[in-house]
């Protein structure tokens, strides 16, 4: 069973708005116009492209900076995608990429979703069970990431992280995106508040990949596979490994 998606095979669209983050504030807020002005712009550049696919689909966004933007300040990778994925339809998408780079232009490419021949073994793999909107189902996967770790320091640049999900056809495997990354980037990259443990430095997450595979055998359990890549000092946040 294949576990990683390949980015998607196809000329990206340049977006005619600029990429905004998920919101859950009142429909008239200000953040949620522009986020409908941007999911607007998103049917314009993604829709024709997802009529033209047979199967599913793989999507990757791509943000584009100003030069004087901090990379590693807020602008979480998966905020950006979560409405995107939402609104092309989640269940049509089992692979979802985004990275943010300092460049002019922000971009969207679709095109049919086909698993890596050559993925690697996963460097953390763990069974959650329970509710994801629990601590406790957080806990699990941050003490699978801990013991992976072992007595590494967290690290303090920028990182990629892959995360693939197997599920079963009932979950909507968006909601998983945010607990796990919580989880995971805390022993990995540190927590700048430790009176506050499930908001850790996951903005250093420069480059995302995420991937879901059914497997109606696991009823509500969740098996989560994650790869990461540490940037050094030295490492250019435009550059995609």
């Amino acid at each position: 069973m294949g576990l990683l998606f390949e980015r998607p095979y196809a000329d990206p669209s340049v977006l005619t708005r600029q990429p905004v983050l998920a919101s859950w504030m009142r429909r008239d807020h200000p953040d949620q116009l522009r986020l409908e002005a941007f999911l607007a712009a998103v049917d314009e550049e993604g829709e024709e492209a997802l009529a033209s696919i047979a199967g599913d689909a793989a999507v990757e966004l791509t943000i584009g900076l100003a030069p004087e933007a901090n990379l590693t300040r807020h602008r979480d990778l998966d905020n950006y995608l979560l409405p995107v994925v939402s609104r092309l339809g989640q269940r049509r998408i089992p692979a979802a990429f985004a990275r943010k780079v300092h460049a002019e232009l922000s971009t969207l490419a679709v095109g049919p979703a086909q698993y890596r021949l050559d993925a690697p073994a996963p460097m953390l793999q763990v069974r959650v069970s329970g509710s994801y909107e629990h601590q406790a189902w957080k806990k699990q996967v941050r003490a699978a990431c801990e013991a992976t770790l072992s007595s590494s320091a967290p690290h303090s640049g920028t990182a990629a992280l892959e995360l693939a999900f197997v599920v079963s056809s009932a979950r909507n495997w968006t909601n998983l995106w945010k607990p796990t990354i919580d989880a995971i980037a805390g022993p990995l990259l540190g927590i700048p508040n430790p009176h506050n443990p499930w908001s850790p430095n996951d903005d250093h997450i420069v480059r995302l990949g995420l991937h879901r595979t059914i497997d109606n055998t696991l009823g509500f359990d969740v098996v989560i596979h994650a790869w990461w890549q540490l940037d050094d000092a030295r490492h250019d946040a435009n550059v995609v490994s």
